[in-house]
C-alpha cells in the first residue's frame, strides 16, 4: 500500500464511530442512503475505486461483509460492486413487506447463483 493510499484510507472514519456510515441489513430500504453517505466520504477522502471496494465492507455486519466480498467488483471496481449489491437487494427494495428471514433467503440464493458462475 503506497503512502498516499494509506493516508486516504486511514482518513476514513472508523467503523462504529459517530462519523461512519452504517448499514443495518435488517433495514434494506436504507441501502441507497448508506451508499450515498459512503460515497460522499470516499470523495472527500479521495479514495480510488479499488480502495472504495475494500472500505465499503468495513461498515456492514459480518454476514453482509462475507456476502459483499464475494460479489463481482470487490477489490477491483466499485461501480460494478455497487451494481451487484443493489441488485441483490432489488426485490427487497421494491417490496417493502419482506421479512428479515426472507431477505436472508434472498441473499443466500444470490450467493449460490454467484458460486455457480
Amino acid at each position: 500500500m503506497s503512502t498516499s493510499m494509506a493516508t486516504r484510507v486511514l482518513g476514513m472514519p472508523a467503523p462504529g464511530s459517530r462519523q461512519a456510515p452504517e448499514f443495518d441489513s435488517r433495514n434494506p430500504e436504507k441501502l441507497k442512503e448508506f451508499l450515498e453517505e459512503f460515497e460522499e466520504l470516499t470523495e472527500r477522502h479521495r479514495l480510488m475505486t479499488k480502495e472504495k471496494t475494500k472500505m465499503v465492507v468495513k461498515y456492514v455486519d459480518k454476514e453482509m461483509k462475507k456476502f459483499w466480498k464475494r460479489l463481482e467488483g470487490y477489490g477491483d471496481d466499485y461501480v460494478m460492486l455497487k451494481r451487484k449489491i443493489m441488485g441483490a437487494y432489488l426485490k427487497t427494495l421494491l417490496e417493502d413487506k419482506l421479512t428479515v428471514a426472507e431477505l436472508v433467503k434472498l441473499v443466500k440464493k444470490g450467493a449460490l447463483k454467484m458460486k455457480r458462475t
